[in-house]
């Protein structure tokens, strides 16, 4: 069972957003997205994110990069786990994504299924321990 705490997507592709908003809420979770870093630091900040799936591209005043680096600085959100994305070379990003704090990379495109299946393996051990 999913709890209240949202899914945040933040992708500046609209289509990206609304295909993972609509695999996430199939399954029965709560999602938000934003479209940029800012935005995205103001939702998380406001809505304490079960997850975030972050894009590495993102315009504006941070990179998916930055602002994961901006999200493990800050005590209130560091605990949140990451899952990265980008339409770039997956391989080149790795590195600089775990080292920044996230989970794992996952590249464009992708299956929604699994996605999903790959973030849900992120979730329900954290569902376990709280129940």
């Amino acid at each position: 069972m999913a709890s209240a705490d949202p899914i945040l997507i933040i992708d500046d592709d609209r289509l990206i957003r609304k295909i993972l908003e609509h695999a996430f809420t199939e399954k029965g979770y709560p999602v938000a997205s934003a479209e940029d870093a800012e935005q995205g630091l103001e939702l998380a900040r406001s809505l304490r994110p079960r997850i975030l799936i972050l894009d590495i591209f993102l315009p504006g005043k941070w990179s998916g990069i930055e602002l994961l680096r901006v999200l493990k600085n800050d005590q209130k959100l560091k605990g949140i786990p990451v899952v990265m994305m980008t339409a770039g070379d997956s391989g080149r990003y790795l590195a600089p994504c775990r080292a920044a704090g996230a989970e794992f990379v996952i590249p464009k495109p992708f299956s929604p299924r699994a996605f999903v299946h790959q973030v849900e393996m992120l979730i329900k051990p954290k569902e376990e321990k709280n129940e």
